[in-house]
């Protein structure tokens, strides 16, 4: 007994001691370990979905909502946007209950409202407010309707906290839509928060003021001041993560007040409080560290933090900012002069850009433009541009806009299409006077530019000469750009030399040498400050080293130790064995049950390991499918006949509707059923979007909340895909207007009907169905068959197509376990 007291003891202190060593080893991003940030607290997962929505918003020059960035960035991070929705609400049950806010279904919501009493359903009441209140374009109707029903409860049920949460929502809709009633509520709220000492929702309140207010040249101040008061409160109630997102808001303000010093400081602080509790998603932070060091023109910092940037988003897998960020390198060796390799970042941002679809992709060809054009490159580099546009469209932000008139403008330039150069520089001057009136004139210098060099071109050089002057007498919020006023002090030169005007060349050639010089010596200062950088980087791997080596002789001599004391424990044992051979049986039975402990641990081990296997699996055919899914994308810009690349068409949209099936696997914490509402509802929309019905046609769903075997979700999204692309290209022909309804429900109790039905001119009157060859037919029919179930289509008012067949419930199939 003594001994198996002695090995407890033994076992609790290894166990402390790896306990200490797990909770140590992930300190900060610099020993991150990808994992799904799903798995976060839910204070973490609100921060990461503010921090990454705002930036979006950033990104986008404000020309977006917050509502709509916030939703992008959910569905790219593959997080719920319940902890922004339901915060302050702290009831988890009701978090369990609320599947329905992700999936955009609030009738499930309404319905548990209906069944919910008290307390319960005043939480619904804000939570189906805030759900409207977060959607972009809402209506605000439908958000008063919820809010103003949880405002009077709350006072009926002595719930005045919650009626605050609910009075914040209310406010948050009306400052949103100019509206000073806005401005009215928040006042009310703040002095009800003051007067019942509730300082978590009186933040709230400023920062929604601050966050939500339109911004105007009018209100940016304002703005800035209740994001200030928002923090300070925060900071007091020690509410870190809330504290970091408003600090990045306010520093963001700060930078289009032109109050850079200032933004400096709170991004700083900002990313100070994360490192402080090992945030890993710091790249948000880094990165607008980085744009406001180029704001301010330093030179070491803003490579610094945009390199951390682009190694802390890749470490953590979010792709949201990878474009930005690369665009980001790319624009600070431009900056430079160094094209060589701001054209190799730019081209890592132009494929990222490209494969998000993402019409940023302009702003980052630009430098790829220049870099051919002056190689004598430039029909390669208009090839480059219009590959874009085919792949990505034409961009309808403003800015993008402006960035996408700028790239074709200047490719025409060095081609010599002077009219067409012209043309997209005038489409960029209309463009930049509508952008003027939300954020200043941040791009009049671009578009005089691109007048200046036309005008050049032209020959009408003293137009040329006025507008690059405007450039050296304008005040740049972003600091001067060296590169560029080196390129417009060269054409100045050859501007004076064409007019014969031999003392303002002198002068201007004087000033060309001293900013040379100036760019000389800053591209010193730079790389000098780039090498003490990476030694200092250097330093730190050193020293991570070092400490590695010393925790693994420490784990060495605790391993020696803890031999020493099992041999000695074991000398004991064996005393007390010999000096008493009563103890044996009970040690025996001891044993056996360690043993089994550890048999069943094995077990629970290889079940977790079978199950890991099998999402790896998923993951993989998922990738696998994209893969085909790509390649018949490349196949298809090659081919000239519309009957193969319309067959190509067809068959991608057949890979995607496998392949969503093994995304949803993988993803689910359910290895071997789908959940047939989100799956049907992700799969007509990707078929809307790829045939681009552009809302002539509608689509309604009627689908049961229903998960099925994957052997049967496969045919079924195959049949439904192939029915919908029928549907879409046959039923309604020369832009007829109509409707598609998708019903899938039980008819029995082991029994699910499907019926894809639409109300278009349906067969004509002599084709004979069952005779009728088709390979989209064939395969509904074989597909049909595979589920054991029966097929039906006729044409009446329409097309409808119905299918019967049996649910199989099983977990795992036992091929895929034979196969294991």
């Amino acid at each position: 007994m003594l001994r198996l007291t002695l090995m407890y003891i033994l076992f609790g202190v290894l166990m402390s001691f790896n306990g200490q060593s797990q909770s140590s080893a992930k300190k900060g991003p610099s020993g991150y370990s990808y994992y799904h940030p799903s798995k976060d607290k839910e204070s973490w997962q609100r921060l990461n979905l503010l921090l990454s929505s705002t930036y979006l918003l950033v990104a986008k020059e404000g020309q977006g909502s917050p509502d709509s960035c916030l939703h992008a960035a959910s569905r790219s991070l593959g997080l719920s946007t319940l902890p922004v929705l339901a915060e302050g609400i702290g009831d988890q049950e009701l978090f369990e209950q609320s599947q329905w806010v992700d999936r955009h279904e609030p009738g499930v919501g309404i319905r548990l409202l209906s069944k919910a009493t008290g307390r319960k359903h005043l939480q619904l009441l804000i939570l189906l407010g805030s759900y409207y209140a977060f959607q972009p374009g809402h209506n605000k109707d439908s958000v008063g309707y919820f809010l103003h029903k949880a405002i009077a409860e709350s006072r009926s049920l002595k719930e005045e906290r919650l009626g605050r949460i609910a009075l914040c929502l209310l406010g948050k809709i009306y400052v949103e839509k100019n509206d000073s009633k806005g401005d009215s509520i928040y006042n009310v709220l703040i002095n009800q928060c003051r007067k019942a000492g509730d300082k978590e929702t009186e933040a709230r309140a400023y920062a929604y003021r601050g966050i939500y207010t339109s911004p105007t040249r009018a209100t940016l101040l304002t703005k800035a001041a209740d994001q200030q008061k928002a923090a300070d409160l925060y900071h007091q109630l020690g509410n870190t993560e809330a504290e970091i997102n408003i600090l990045t808001d306010l520093g963001y303000m700060l930078v289009v007040t032109g109050q850079l010093k200032t933004a400096n400081e709170v991004f700083l602080k900002a990313l100070t409080l994360a490192e402080a509790i090992n945030y890993p998603y710091i790249h948000y932070n880094t990165e607008a560290l980085a744009m406001v060091n180029v704001y301010q023109s330093k030179f070491g910092e803003p490579l610094r933090y945009a390199l951390q940037t682009i190694r802390v988003a890749e470490s953590c897998r979010d792709s949201i900012g990878w474009g930005y960020f690369y665009s980001r390198m790319s624009h600070l060796y431009e900056m430079e002069g160094r094209w060589k390799e701001s054209a190799d970042m730019a081209q890592l941002a132009v494929k990222r850009f490209i494969a998000d679809r993402n019409p940023t992709v302009y702003n980052a060809l630009h430098p790829i433009v220049i870099y051919l054009s002056e190689q004598g490159r430039a029909k390669e580099a208009y090839n480059l541009a219009l590959d874009a546009v085919k792949k990505v469209g034409i961009p309808q932000n403003i800015s993008e806009k402006i960035f996408y008139c700028h790239t074709l403008s200047s490719c025409h330039l060095f081609m010599g299409n002077l009219d067409l150069a012209e043309m997209y520089a005038r489409e960029m001057d209309s463009l930049e006077t509508i952008a003027e009136g939300i954020r200043g004139p941040l791009r009049r210098t671009l578009i005089n530019d691109q007048f200046a060099y036309i005008h050049f071109k032209r020959g009408q050089y003293r137009k040329s000469r006025e507008l690059l002057k405007k450039r050296f007498a304008t005040i740049f919020i972003a600091g001067r750009d060296l590169s560029s006023d080196l390129v417009a002090y060269r054409w100045l030169i050859s501007i004076d030399s064409a007019l014969g005007d031999k003392a303002a060349a002198v002068s201007h050639y004087e000033k060309y040498t001293q900013l040379l010089d100036s760019n000389f010596r800053i591209t010193k200062i730079r790389q000098a400050e780039e090498l003490q950088v990476m030694y200092e980087t250097q330093e730190k791997e050193n020293q991570i080293t070092l400490l590695n080596e010393q925790a693994t002789l420490q784990k060495a001599n605790f391993k020696q130790a803890k031999l020493v004391k099992d041999l000695t424990l074991a000398g004991i044992a064996a005393v007390i064995i010999i000096a008493g051979l009563l103890y044996w049986q009970n040690r025996l039975k001891q044993k056996n049950a360690i043993v089994i402990t550890h048999k069943n641990e094995q077990l629970q081990q290889l079940l977790t390991d079978r199950e890991w296997l099998l999402k790896e699996i998923h993951h993989r055919v998922k990738n696998n499918l994209q893969i085909v899914m790509s390649l018949l994308n490349s196949q298809a810009v090659y081919i000239n006949n519309d009957a193969a690349f319309t067959a190509i068409q067809d068959s991608k949209r057949r890979v995607y509707a496998m392949s969503l099936i093994h995304q949803k696997l993988y993803q689910s914490e359910n290895i071997a059923t789908i959940a047939m509402s989100e799956y049907i509802n992700e799969l007509v929309n990707h078929v809307q979007d790829s045939l681009d019905t552009r809302n002539r046609i509608v689509f309604t769903q009627n689908i049961e909340s229903l998960d099925l075997d994957v052997s049967q979700a496969i045919p079924l999204g195959l049949i439904i895909n192939e029915s919908v692309v029928n549907a879409i290209k046959y039923a309604f022909p020369h832009d007829r207007k109509g409707m598609v309804s998708i019903s899938l429900r039980h008819e029995g109790t082991d029994q699910l009907l499907l019926n894809i039905s639409d109300n278009g001119i349906g067969l004509p009157a002599d084709l004979d169905i069952m005779e009728h060859n088709s390979l989209g037919l064939d395969l509904v029919r074989g597909l049909a068959k595979q589920l054991k179930g029966r097929f039906n289509i006729t044409s009446d008012n329409g097309l409808h197509v119905t299918i019967r067949f049996a649910v199989i419930n099983k977990q795992i199939s036992e091929e895929a376990s034979d196969n294991l």
